[in-house]
């Protein structure tokens, strides 16, 4: 029964996209009337042409209140070095919605100054997002869609995920600067 039906589908599916493909055909009959159809033209037409028709492509984009929103309240997000279930999840809600955004790494002592400036406040707090001028520090779902929604963003962007970036390598040690006792070189701590 299941490979029944899926026949008639296939048949169906085939029916209906042949259209799309067919072929138009432009003749004059005997009175000099012109005709334009999907079948061939009477033996006895005149002045017959076929043309073959390309089915038209409509290219995917970013809908006109998506562009706008970009344009109006680009989105910025900030992360830690390493970063937390927090920023897995401020990305997932960010990457569920189809929003474009940059992303700023905070993970060094002047960035998190000039992050501590921008929001105005004494320690850096991630993740964090700005779309336009509204900005929040932290993640919570609803503040971060509640805000998305307020900057124009549709429920559904068009925006494709962005790959994973490579974590930043780690700066090398200078010769002689091994850990005492174990002959391994020691690395200072990544800035979160």
């Amino acid at each position: 029964m299941t490979l029944r039906r899926l026949l008639c589908v296939t048949l169906a599916g085939a029916v209906c996209a042949a259209p799309a493909l067919a072929q138009t055909y432009k003749w004059k009959d005997a009175q000099g009337r012109t005709h334009y159809s999907d079948t061939p033209p009477p033996a006895d037409a005149r002045a017959a042409t076929e043309k073959k028709l390309q089915p038209s492509v409509v290219e995917q984009g970013p809908s006109y209140a998506e562009r706008e929103a970009m344009k109006n309240a680009p989105v910025t997000v900030w992360l830690g070095n390493e970063c937390d279930k927090l920023c897995e999840s401020a990305q997932a809600l960010l990457k569920s919605r189809g929003i474009a955004y940059s992303e700023q790494r905070i993970t060094t002592e002047e960035q998190k100054q000039a992050f501590a400036t921008r929001f105005k406040v004494k320690e850096a707090r991630v993740p964090a997002i700005a779309a336009g001028a509204d900005q929040l520090m932290g993640f919570s779902a609803d503040a971060w869609t509640r805000l998305l929604d307020r900057a124009g963003y549709p429920a559904k962007g068009s925006a494709k995920p962005q790959p994973p970036k490579p974590p930043a390598a780690a700066p090398e040690a200078p010769e002689g600067a091994a850990a005492e006792g174990n002959g391994q070189t020691a690395e200072p701590p990544a800035p979160r």
